[in-house]
């Protein structure tokens, strides 16, 4: 293979497809800027050698094929690190980066033949800069990279050697040499980025390890527990990691002058099934839930376990009749369909929310606060539901 990944393990490919979307987030503003402007630029050296309105349709088309990375860098800046990245976020991104450099591709066609040796070398100049970029900016999704600089650049050797002088091999000679080399560097920027990510996920496993055999004192184990950012059963944010992660997101929200809720969801009738079944049983269900938790609700929608069967979720940019629509989804997902535990058992297990909205001002203990008097009021309510705090008051007052 062209880009190996040597001794995969699961947890070296899940954090390899983290890394690489949090990566692309990061570069999206240079690509955004870089493509239109070099796009202006090459606009500008041909404005007399080419029908004008062409390299207009070009730069527009480029401003407006770029202008979603702008929009999904604004949505995901403030993001926390996700835990896990579907697998289609890496060929999604390798079908957009693809067609980028099939509209290059176009340009480089069109565009070569109509100059002069000036322009033709200020062409090669630029693409070659632009490939480079490249080959720098998505070292961690090299086939994106690939599928984004190999159409125009294969295109200008074809254009090269059409339309260069037999004489004068000098032009096409240099672009065969620069795909040479990026194809090269592309291969020893991933190799590099492979083993930075598999040192990160070797050091996780290592100090797992060091906790499971008991080799650190009793003190240190403690503190390494809290200073975790996974809940061990569940897989989601422990309560720690939960209230430092929300933090940036509620001030992203807040200063886009957009919504929060904050609800808490806890198993109905959970002391039975561990009194009946036995606590593996009960860790069985968590395990269950909180992965049903969290394939309902979107991925910007922070889940955590804070203790028992008692799960919260942070919704930013969500209002308390949108979150209302998210909880019942939930609910639904969590009760309709029993679970499969270990004994072979299937347990139909039910959910009792509360909503509250975080009000500019308002801190998250109080937002819980009034989660946790709604989620009393679903479980008195007969269990099994989703109650929004204030929601009767409010009803009572327009009564």
């Amino acid at each position: 293979m062209w880009f190996p990944i040597p001794n995969p393990s699961d947890a070296l490919l899940r954090e390899i497809r983290v890394s690489q979307a949090v990566a692309r987030v990061q570069q999206l503003p240079t690509v955004f800027a870089a493509n239109p402007l070099l796009a202006m630029f090459i606009a500008i050296v041909y404005w007399d050698h080419v029908f004008r309105t062409l390299l207009v349709l070009f730069v527009a088309a480029m401003i407006v094929l770029w202008t979603p990375a702008i929009l999904s860098w604004r949505r995901l800046r403030h993001k926390v690190r996700p835990l896990r990245v579907s697998p289609g976020n890496e060929r999604r991104a390798l079908i957009f980066s693809t067609t980028a450099g099939l509209l290059w591709a176009m340009a480089a066609f069109a565009l070569f033949p109509a100059g002069g040796p000036e322009e033709r070398a200020a062409l090669v100049m630029m693409m070659a800069g632009l490939c480079a970029g490249s080959v720098a900016f998505f070292s961690s999704s090299p086939m994106a990279s690939i599928g984004f600089y190999l159409p125009f650049m294969l295109t200008l050797l074809a254009q090269a050697l059409t339309f260069s002088s037999l004489r004068s091999p000098v032009l096409p000679a240099s672009i065969a040499v620069f795909i040479a080399c990026a194809l090269l560097f592309t291969r020893t920027t991933w190799r590099q980025f492979v083993e930075n990510v598999r040192v990160l996920v070797e050091r996780d496993r290592l100090l797992q390890e060091a906790k499971e055999s008991g080799v650190q004192l009793e003190l240190m184990l403690s503190r390494m527990s809290d200073l975790a950012m996974v809940d061990e059963l569940t897989g989601l944010k422990n309560r720690r990691s939960f209230f430092d992660d929300i933090e940036p997101v509620i001030a992203g929200s807040r200063r886009r002058g957009k919504p929060i809720a904050i609800a808490l969801l806890d198993l109905d009738h959970f002391k039975e099934i561990n009194d009946t079944h036995g606590h593996a049983i009960g860790d069985d269900v968590l395990r269950e839930v909180a992965k049903r938790i969290e394939d309902t609700l979107r991925q910007e929608q922070i889940v955590g376990r804070i203790g028992g069967e008692e799960f919260v979720v942070l919704l930013p940019d969500t209002n308390p009749q949108q979150a209302l629509y998210a909880l019942e989804r939930v609910r639904k997902s969590v009760g309709e369909s029993p679970i499969a535990v270990s004994n072979g058992a299937s347990l139909v297990i039910t959910v009792s929310s509360g909503i509250a909205p975080l009000a500019d001002g308002m801190t998250v203990p109080v937002a819980l606060q009034h989660a946790d008097k709604a989620m009393y009021r679903a479980k008195a309510l007969g269990r099994n539901r989703v109650e929004v705090y204030g929601a009767v008051e409010e009803a009572l007052l327009r009564g």
